[in-house]
């Protein structure tokens, strides 16, 4: 047999063996057990008064993709749990929300509003593929340095600040708001949000909001979201600066005076450019960076630390999160490590390769980890942690056996192969912890169950 004939045969069992584990992987996600079984578009109009209230009118198709006919419709009413009574140690100067209406084409409907869980009665039941109109009407004031949904004297930041349909499979499963973590879970929609302002402020937002420049009112849009954020801020108290990595503008505010816009801009691009390039292309245009010490991620707009001290490990963090929970999502209620996890995973790989030192990477996991000793399984409801539990396992050691495994077989370059692949494989779709081990024995050709048994139940 000749060396040609002999690679030929070589590259056709190459092929045949890539058609198989693309078909295996395929198969996957044909199950539609992850599927949303409800989908939503949004169009909401905000108008804040000179009295710092906010007036908003959320209109919402919402289509049944299940195969049940519903009484309700049920979402994430997140103002209603920013409060003293549901965040008394965290809440010094509570929200205040008020529902005044809530309607269809027939008229008004009947509610049920505990904690976050808005349930909604339909006066006739929604049948499998039909779509139903609601308008509902509502007042909000922010908490003064509140939970996510806050302001900060004339800044306003709007987080899970409207009526967010919730995941529906085999009913409406609303978790209370748990300020340990993320407790909603919704599903990709379309926006768009017309706001009225009583002066020009800055605006962010999850849509694209091209140039950075004050406005008292407009409008955004923005398709396949998993939920929106805005923020209207006060232009005299920022700096903005916009840069640019592989095409996406990078659009920066920092705080006048803030001795960090170089190296927030620098590092921006560096991480920005680096995840897009070991793990995949980021199909929107735009990400806005706030630095607001907020320490959160939104699709397609993070808050930051406002310090070079703080400044670093949040800030890659919060970007490598555009990959891990908004392109390819999870109910972070009950997985919360599918995001959170593989994100610091990823991140740390980030500073440990651009330090060339992987202690240095991983050198948050590692004080996580170390912070409080848990044997706690990764992949437990959220409100089966304490909080110290939560951030040592999701954040300190769940990264560590990631690491540890990966080291075993071939370090950084397998790493970023296989989530590369991970993200190809799921983005914009929902991912669990058994999809997740799936897909992990599939990539690999082999059954994991004994890497998994100790950390996964």
């Amino acid at each position: 047999m000749t060396r040609k004939k002999i690679w030929l045969i070589g590259i056709a069992v190459i092929v045949a063996a890539v058609s198989v584990l693309a078909l295996k992987l395929s198969q996957l996600k044909k199950d539609g057990e992850l599927d949303p079984e409800a989908s939503a578009s949004y169009r909401l109009q905000v108008r804040l008064d000179e009295g710092d209230e906010f007036h908003i009118s959320a209109e919402i198709d919402v289509v049944n993709h299940s195969g049940d006919a519903w009484e309700t419709i049920g979402f994430y009413f997140i103002p209603n749990a920013n409060d003293e009574e549901v965040l008394p140690e965290l809440i010094q100067d509570p929200a205040d929300s008020a529902i005044s209406s809530i309607e269809d084409e027939d008229g008004t409907l009947r509610y049920e509003l505990a904690n976050n869980e808005l349930l909604v009665q339909l006066g006739e039941e929604l049948q499998p593929g039909e779509k139903k109109r609601l308008k509902i009407d509502y007042t909000m004031s922010l908490s003064e340095d509140g939970m996510r949904l806050s302001r900060d004297g004339n800044n306003y930041y709007l987080a899970q600040w409207y009526p967010m349909l919730a995941f529906y499979q085999d009913g409406w499963a609303i978790e209370d708001f748990d300020p340990k973590g993320e407790s909603y879970h919704t599903p990709y929609s379309d926006y768009r949000v017309e706001y009225e302002l009583p002066r020009k402020f800055l605006v962010a937002s999850s849509a694209s909001d091209g140039e950075i420049a004050p406005s008292s009112s407009g409008a955004v849009e923005g398709e396949n979201i998993k939920d929106f954020y805005m923020a209207f801020m006060e232009p005299e108290e920022w700096t903005t600066e916009t840069r640019h990595a592989n095409g996406t503008a990078l659009r920066m505010f920092l705080p006048v005076g803030s001795d960090a816009t170089e190296e927030t801009a620098e590092l921006a691009v560096d991480a920005y450019s680096y995840f897009e390039e070991k793990i995949g292309d980021n199909p929107f245009q735009e990400l806005d960076i706030i630095a607001n010490d907020g320490n959160m991620e939104y699709p397609n707009a993070i808050e930051v630390a406002s310090d070079k001290e703080n400044l670093e490990s949040v800030l890659v963090h919060e970007i490598a999160h555009q990959w891990f929970y908004f392109l390819v999502a999870n109910d972070p209620f009950d997985h919360a490590w599918v995001d959170e996890s593989i994100t610091e995973y990823a991140a740390s790989l980030f500073l440990g390769d651009r330090y060339d030192s992987e202690a240095y990477g991983f050198e948050s996991a590692a004080l996580m980890a170390e912070y409080y000793d848990t044997n706690k399984y990764s992949n437990l409801p959220m409100d089966e942690y304490e909080e110290t539990e939560y951030y040592a396992t999701i954040y300190g050691k769940t990264p560590l056996i990631l690491r540890d495994f990966f080291n075993g077989r071939g370090g950084e370059e397998e790493a970023f192969r296989f989530l590369a692949a991970y993200y190809k494989e799921f983005q914009f779709q929902n991912v669990d912890t058994e999809t997740f081990k799936e897909f992990f024995n599939e990539y690999f050709g082999e059954n994991h169950s004994e890497f998994f048994k100790d950390w996964l139940q």
